[in-house]
């Protein structure tokens, strides 16, 4: 057997469901390893382009943007799983019904966030928010009403990517994702060429590259792949909105909480420290987050997985996929330990000397990776089966502690900047026991009360 017949052999054993999660993961590895070579590759190139004051302002502008992601109410999640509940139903009405509520929904609430927004920017002093001193050489202001414009925008368009998920299509999502990155890759690179580079233009290509990437895939897998599904108007069906929104509600919740929380930490520095020192923190945070990112492919097609699996009462694959993440947990664990004593080699040969990292920044930012993957493995399972009250529950609970414990380990702890993420790897401590408990509940049906809702 030569090895390509000993590979296509091992993708293809298994069941049909475990068989599609093979071919997700590898099809991602190849397009999420460019996206993260992509991603590395930016951002030496944007601090040439820009000044670590200037980058630290874009990184921070665009954390606060992140923040309105929460915006689709939940939506995007809700919708996820009814539509994969239906497709494994073999409903393609239902399915069909779902999308054109979706696509509804967030074009409304995308048109209500921006006009709510142009009547509040007139009175907002980003100069203060950002800590920008005055005399800054560009409009800020434009700036920002230009990057909200524009997200806007996204917010309709990147249900291409949730539709695909739910199909469990994660390859084919992580590619869009990609072909974004490379855009701006190429399209930062010729601001450079051409002399123009600069907060106003490279902030546009940022907000532009994924726009016209959403654009392009959308009008393609309708026409092909999508086909089926493909929606015949543009209306809110009120009983899928219902259906999407008695779920999505929850999860609205838990992304409000978890944005604010792992998004405020570019938003914390900037405000005590100034936003120059935003760039060390994140640079350290991209280094450990591109490793997440491995462990983010693995996990990504389980969740429409479970929910396909617990439809069907398929509990023994369930336990099974469980005992296979554990396992793989492990080795990445292994993993982000030795990237961290590799660390100050990576950085050199990255940045080079122009930004100083700390080592103990480095070892809570690897904490962080490994708490955060631990978790995640769990919380994909309760999501995908739509038992997520817990996860509300502790969600506001780090939402309300982690910005406070930020500031006392920061600046009165004297830990710097390296006390924000230590605030965050605390609150993930309490994630990281309570969350398997209820996943092993749940996979041993033997959930009762708070641990099956």
């Amino acid at each position: 057997m030569n090895i390509i017949s000993f590979i296509k052999s091992t993708l293809n054993m298994g069941s049909a469901r475990t068989v599609v999660i093979k071919k997700n993961i590898i099809g991602s590895f190849i397009i999420k390893g460019l996206s993260i070579i992509i991603s590395l590759m930016l951002v030496p190139l944007t601090l040439t382009m820009l000044d670590s004051e200037k980058y630290g302002i874009w990184i921070t502008l665009y954390s606060i943007v992140t923040w309105f992601n929460m915006m689709d109410i939940g939506l995007g999640n809700g919708f996820r799983n009814k539509f994969a509940e239906a497709v494994a139903l073999n409903d393609h009405y239902k399915a069909k019904k779902f999308i054109e509520t979706i696509y509804s929904s967030t074009v409304i609430i995308a048109l209500g966030f921006f006009v709510v927004y142009s009547i509040v920017h007139p009175f907002l002093n980003w100069h203060k928010l950002l800590n920008i001193p005055n005399t800054f050489d560009e409009n800020i202001s434009l700036i920002v009403i230009t990057v909200f414009c524009l997200f806007s925008l996204q917010l309709i368009l990147k249900n291409i990517t949730t539709i695909l998920l739910a199909l469990q299509k994660t390859a084919l999502s992580n590619l869009i994702m990609f072909s974004g990155n490379l855009l701006a890759l190429i399209s930062i690179m010729i601001l450079g060429k051409i002399g123009i580079a600069n907060l106003k233009t490279i902030s546009l290509t940022f907000m532009l590259s994924p726009i016209t990437i959403y654009i392009g895939f959308t009008i393609f897998l309708f026409r092909k792949k999508l086909n089926k599904y493909i929606p015949e108007k543009l209306k809110i069906h009120r009983e899928y909105f219902s259906n999407m929104m008695n779920l999505g509600i929850k999860f609205f919740f838990i992304q409000i909480t978890t944005i604010i929380m792992f998004s405020s930490g570019n938003f914390v520095i900037a405000q005590l420290f100034g936003p120059k020192e935003v760039t060390p923190y994140n640079i350290s945070y991209r280094l450990f987050a591109s490793t997440m990112s491995i462990f983010t492919i693995i996990i990504a097609p389980f969740w429409s997985a479970y929910t396909d699996a617990i439809t069907k009462n398929e509990y023994s694959w369930i336990k099974n996929a469980l005992k296979n993440l554990n396992k793989i947990w492990v080795l990445f664990a292994f993993g982000l330990l030795m990237l961290l004593l590799a660390s100050p080699f990576v950085y050199k040969l990255w940045v080079g000397e122009r930004v100083n990292i700390p080592f103990f920044l480095s070892a809570s930012f690897a904490l962080y990776a490994a708490l955060l993957s631990w978790t995640g493995m769990f919380s994909q399972f309760l999501n995908g089966v739509g038992k997520i009250k817990i996860q509300l529950y502790i969600s506001i609970f780090q939402c309300v502690s982690n910005i406070p414990l930020a500031i006392i380990l920061a600046k009165y702890l004297n830990f710097g900047i390296t006390g924000v993420i230590m605030a965050t790897n605390i609150n993930l401590i309490i994630s990281a026991i309570i969350l398997p408990i209820q996943v092993r509940k749940i996979s041993n049906q033997k959930a009762y009360g708070i641990w099956n809702k």
